[in-house]
């Protein structure tokens, strides 16, 4: 199958992304047999000043030159932004046959994820989420919408952390402060101390001195990316996944992908749910508040051989049924209409999928 696979691939972030999930999923079409070609669009966008002035018509145009001398079978959008819905109706107009499916990785009740997907809904085959929530319901229009799981792949996730003999840390966590810039945002509310998520990381920091905490992104520490996140990350054989709210179903940050898939056992929020992929206190360990996170966070530093079993324990799971080759296969059985059954014999995790 010929797939042109449009999402943001950040050409112009100089390979500090390289684990983002488009990568993976063009990945996984490839592994699976499948010949690919990557447009980013907003590098495309980037490219001409004339796109702040014209509606990215050179965008538009480029796309559509691609697609008449590709000629693919399959269009994969994952956050493309840039690609207006005109466009895709002319690709559909000049291919009969083509199908179009849409990821995405955002909380649905966040950053307007309901309102983009309900947009270009009329378009798309089938859509597929990070959120299991009944509610990712609200933009299907004669088409379907899944659950899937953020995806690991051994190429990128490639540390085995549970098999290092000396760690200087023991809890990690980074707070990205928006992948644009990559830098602390010191005016940010992170910093000003209005999130959750840095209310709880003060209350661990405050309330342990035997700890020790490796917070990137956090008080006056810049965040780490690509190489160096992978150095820091090392330093460590626990990680901290805290999700913005509200918290939908199964809705995780795809920071589970690199923390536990490089072998850190990670902490995870009871209210996700997620439990019902990793198991608890086998693959992960799981949280109701900020006094239970730091009293099971000094259990598992006085039980580290604990603490590396459950990181290996989640690292196999992830990479066995959640890699990029099963959940691209997962894309195509979908799109294929197989029944609900089926894919529930099939995959390893609860299959989510509207109709």
């Amino acid at each position: 199958m010929r797939i042109l696979h449009i999402s943001n691939f950040g050409d112009r972030h100089n390979g500090r992304l390289f684990w983002n999930h488009c990568f993976k999923i063009s990945n996984g079409f490839i592994r699976n047999g499948h010949n690919v070609i990557n447009f980013s669009d907003r590098d495309v966008s980037r490219s001409s000043i004339l796109n702040k002035f014209n509606n990215n018509k050179n965008v538009q145009n480029t796309l559509l030159d691609v697609s008449k001398n590709y000629n693919p079978d399959l269009i994969v959008l994952g956050h493309a932004d840039r690609i207006q819905n005109k466009t895709l109706e002319i690709i559909k107009q000049n291919n009969k046959n083509i199908k179009i499916i849409e990821w995405n990785v955002d909380n649905y009740a966040l950053d307007d994820t309901e309102n983009k997907l309900d947009s270009r809904s009329s378009l798309i085959d089938g859509f597929f989420i990070t959120t299991a929530d009944q509610k990712i319901k609200s933009c299907i229009n004669k088409n379907f919408i899944s659950f899937f799981p953020n995806i690991v792949d051994h190429s990128i996730e490639k540390f085995k952390i549970f098999n290092i003999n000396n760690h200087s840390n023991d809890v990690f966590f980074a707070l990205s402060h928006g992948v644009g810039t990559g830098k602390l945002r010191i005016k940010n509310s992170m910093i000003e101390g209005k999130n959750p998520r840095v209310k709880i990381l003060d209350y661990l920091t405050e309330n342990s001195t035997d700890v020790r905490f490796k917070f990137c992104g956090y008080k006056d520490i810049q965040p780490v990316w690509a190489s160096k996140f992978e150095e820091e990350i090392q330093l460590c054989y626990m990680g901290l996944c805290l999700q913005r709210k509200p918290q939908l179903k199964y809705s995780l940050s795809d920071r589970i992908s690199q923390y536990a898939g490089n072998g850190l056992m990670v902490f995870i929020e009871n209210d996700t749910q997620y439990y019902d992929l990793l198991k608890r206190d086998d693959e992960a360990v799981y949280f109701d508040d900020k006094v239970d996170l730091l009293k099971k966070i000094k259990y598992y530093k006085e039980n580290k051989s604990k603490a590396l079993n459950i990181g290996a324990n989640g690292y196999n799971k992830l990479h066995k049924y959640y890699n990029e080759t099963v959940v691209t296969e997962y894309f195509l059985d979908c799109l294929k209409g197989e029944k609900k059954d089926f894919l529930n014999s099939k995959y390893n995790w609860p299959v989510h999928i509207y109709y």
